[in-house]
């Protein structure tokens, strides 16, 4: 060893030596603060420690603990897919899942998988959920007439904003009328997303009305008006949040009892035209207004199995309902009937309308194509008219490309149902000069 000066020394082995050495003041001190420390830590362990005393695993059995939850959950999900997704009762395995999922991470594996095998054992015995519970259809609704929208090269139509209310609610849309004389059939249009009216469908919107039809197109709770807002525009905020498909339905139809007492408006049955998440409401009003609908056409609509939606979330699979975490909150007994009253699928008994379902082929084998497949069997089995086209070469939004092909062929398609089921009432023809 070296000392300070850098010279070699020999430490005498206490060991060896014959000699007690007496232990100082200060190293009795500091062998008792050391012995404190030690107790503070392992008692600090202990607290921790969740076996209390039980023996530590290993490395190898936490993997295989871990890997055998991994298995048990993978087992119960196949096991929970099929009854979910035809609308059963599996509410007591759907509350074992909720707490384990809830306490990931938290609980003792050996405790989640006991959980899982005791939900899973109560699926064989799960009886179909009750029809949905809907609220009576609005009436007596009454516009409240605002300002109108000046639309370039659409000086034969009337662009207004209409404010009304529903469920409490003060809701806004839009109505495109002919400028000229007569009854024209009506269109109930809901936009894809949760944004409001989309400001680039207008023109659209306009055009379809110059074929000969009032058009309403309505904002949904929780949004604005439009999606983007328009130059010396107010800003229309419909009141409320967004519901996924539940209280979007009243506002759907609260506009068209609102529109039937327009003067421009032919009494009578409507049509539908929806895209995605407006799809996904259309088809509901579709079943709620029964022999009221003349025709229903639907481009990729979304969550028309809204169990399916929420089994692919369960599996960690696609994120397709962004919302769904907060959904989860509700207590397990009232999520079932909530996804039942959101489902066409499990609700197409109310259905009278003739059906044009549009889906873009491109995405096949997701969730949409599935839940389409799905309620193609309920129309089929109920003996419903409807057609299902797949689109070659469309995304989910194809629609909304105008110009592409996807978009024309199905605006072809359209028109030529609209005639057929719900036929406008066109600009007469211009006389030939003498």
């Amino acid at each position: 060893m070296k000392n300070h000066s850098g010279d070699a020394r020999t430490i005498p082995d206490p060991k060896r030596s014959s000699i007690a050495r007496p232990i100082s003041a200060w190293r009795k001190l500091l062998c008792r603060r050391l012995a404190l420390c030690c107790f503070a830590l392992c008692t600090t362990l202990c607290a921790a420690d969740k076996f209390h005393g039980g023996a530590e695993l290993d490395p190898a059995q936490k993997a295989r603990t871990a890997s055998d939850l991994e298995l048990t959950e993978q087992t119960f999900l196949q096991a929970i897919r099929t009854p979910m997704r035809d609308g059963m009762d599996v509410e007591k395995a759907l509350a074992a899942w909720l707490q384990v999922r809830c306490a990931e991470g938290e609980m003792l594996p050996d405790d989640a998988i006991k959980i899982l095998m005791d939900g899973m054992a109560t699926i064989a015995d799960a009886k179909p959920l009750p029809q949905a519970q809907w609220p009576v259809n609005p009436t007596d609704v009454a516009f409240q007439l605002h300002e109108t929208v000046k639309l370039a090269t659409f000086d034969d139509i009337e662009c207004r904003i209409v404010e009304f209310e529903v469920d409490d609610l003060t809701q806004y849309g839009v109505v495109f009328t002919p400028r000229r004389e007569g009854e024209f059939p009506l269109i109930l249009y809901l936009h894809g997303a949760a944004f409001g009216v989309p400001v680039y469908s207008m023109p659209w919107l306009a055009e379809l009305s110059r074929t000969g039809y009032v058009v309403v197109a309505p904002a949904l709770r929780g949004e604005d008006l439009f999606t983007q807002r328009l130059r010396n525009q107010p800003e229309y905020v419909c009141e409320g949040k967004i519901e996924n498909l539940d209280g979007e339905v009243n506002d759907a139809l609260a506009m068209v009892d609102g529109a039937f007492k327009l003067p421009a408006v032919k009494p009578g049955k409507f049509a539908v035209v929806g895209h995605s998440f407006g799809s996904g409401v259309g088809l509901l009003v579709t079943a709620r207004a029964g022999d009221q609908v003349a025709v229903t056409i639907s481009y990729d609509a979304w969550f028309t199995n809204p169990f399916r939606y929420y089994w692919d979330r369960m599996r960690r699979g696609a994120n397709n309902w962004l919302s769904w975490e907060e959904y989860l909150e509700l207590p397990s007994a009232e999520q079932l009937p909530g996804l039942m009253r959101r489902s066409v699928v499990h609700n197409t008994a109310g259905i009278q309308a003739p059906m044009l379902l549009f889906i873009g082929g491109r995405y096949a084998g997701s969730v949409f194509h599935d839940t389409h497949e799905h309620l193609v069997d309920q129309l089929k089995a109920g003996g419903k008219t409807y057609v299902y086209d797949v689109v070659p070469g469309g995304g989910h939004n194809f629609v909304l490309y105008e110009d592409s092909e996807p978009a024309k062929y199905a605006y072809g398609v359209q028109m030529e149902w609209l005639q057929k089921y719900h036929a406008a009432n066109p600009a007469p023809e211009p006389a030939n000069p003498e």
